[in-house]
């Protein structure tokens, strides 16, 4: 299904999702840069953004959230599962974060399905936009396939109209879901595409082709094998010495997935709840377990985990490589570590 949008049907849409009670979350404007928030009206989206400093992902894998509650009484544990209440609506999601949150979709759903997220993305409704070219000079999205999505979202939004650094009014609208399909038909939204408008979102997709170049030197299916060589690289020592173990890496990536879980009793210690929270590889304790000891303990060892997680082992566990080349960890770096520095001097050396 495809329909012709502009920007204010994309508005009204929202104010009627927010009417029927949902979550409305995306792009918002904040001085020069921009972060996925939820809004309370449809006007505050900005489709026409560069990037947002963090991905969506929050809003399926909250920073910290209760599992469950319980109570202890004279001879009985009382346990309450806590369920998610939100399944939002995200408007306004570029095509490297589609693609994060295929992997998480992947991740979260196989082996032991995790009940809370999956409650969330249940409902969930992800409106995508593509991108004229790079959202910044950092990104490699090209290099690791992650500026072309599959999957990850119910509608794609294609620009119809004004090019890179120019905000677009229209836009046609194709249902990659049920849910997108319904949305679409939602107070019929839009307008019926005629021949110039699937011209003009041909037009579109040549030129985004040509709009990006690659970043690596080498074509990506070759990186699990050059890291495969790397593994006592000297790189992991010389690199680090500049690392501070920050974790903000962890914090900015769109398909980082650890967490930690602990209980937190309440003064009384007859009741409490247990919580999961984000965890980064890159902090110090991550790999402490019980005893004390550390299986991670100097920052060229985490550094060189991270790499490999996001560039060979996720690949070989889900098929699909862990990094989607959005740049987010370059620029959040305060020791302005480059990924795409590490994979071409890992390449250079193998």
């Amino acid at each position: 299904m495809e329909r012709v949008v502009t920007a204010k049907d994309l508005a009204a849409l929202a104010d009627d999702m927010l009417r029927a009670g949902r979550t409305v979350a995306g792009p918002v404007r904040r001085k020069e840069r921009y972060f996925y928030e939820a809004v309370s009206r449809g006007a505050d989206l900005a489709f026409d953004f560069n990037y947002c400093v963090y991905s969506p992902r929050s809003f399926f894998f909250p920073p910290g959230e209760t599992l469950l509650t319980y109570s202890i009484g004279t001879n009985e544990l009382n346990v309450a599962p806590e369920a998610p209440r939100t399944s939002p609506v995200i408007m306004g999601v570029h095509p490297c974060d589609c693609n994060a949150i295929g992997l998480l979709d992947a991740v979260f759903g196989s082996g032991v399905p995790d009940d809370h997220y999956l409650a969330r993305r249940k409902d969930s409704v992800v409106v995508a936009v593509d991108c004229h070219g790079p959202c910044d000079p950092t990104a490699f999205c090209r290099d690791m396939g992650g500026n072309e999505a599959q999957e990850g979202f119910d509608v794609m939004l294609t620009p119809l109209n004004g090019g890179k650094g120019q905000a677009a009014e229209r836009y046609l609208a194709a249902a990659a879901t049920e849910r997108g399909r319904e949305l679409l038909a939602y107070n019929k939204v839009g307008k019926e595409p005629a021949r110039a408008d699937r011209d003009a979102a041909e037009k579109f997709r040549e030129a985004k082709a040509a709009n990006f170049s690659r970043r690596l030197p080498y074509a990506v299916e070759k990186l699990p094998a050059i890291l495969d060589r790397s593994y006592n690289s000297l790189l992991w020592q010389v690199t680090a010495k500049r690392c501070y173990s920050c974790g903000s890496c962890n914090l900015v990536c769109p398909t980082c997935y650890c967490f930690t879980v602990k209980d937190v009793p309440d003064l009384s210690c007859a009741s409490g709840k247990r919580v999961r929270e984000w965890d980064g590889c890159q902090l110090q304790d991550f790999a402490t377990v019980a005893g004390g000891h550390n299986f991670r303990p100097e920052s060229s060892s985490r550094l060189r985990h991270r790499i490999f997680r996001k560039g060979k082992w996720i690949k070989e566990q889900q098929g699909r490589m862990g990094c989607v080349g959005c740049g987010r960890c370059d620029r959040a770096c305060t020791a302005k570590i480059s990924v795409v520095e590490i994979y071409t001097q890992l390449a250079e050396e193998a």
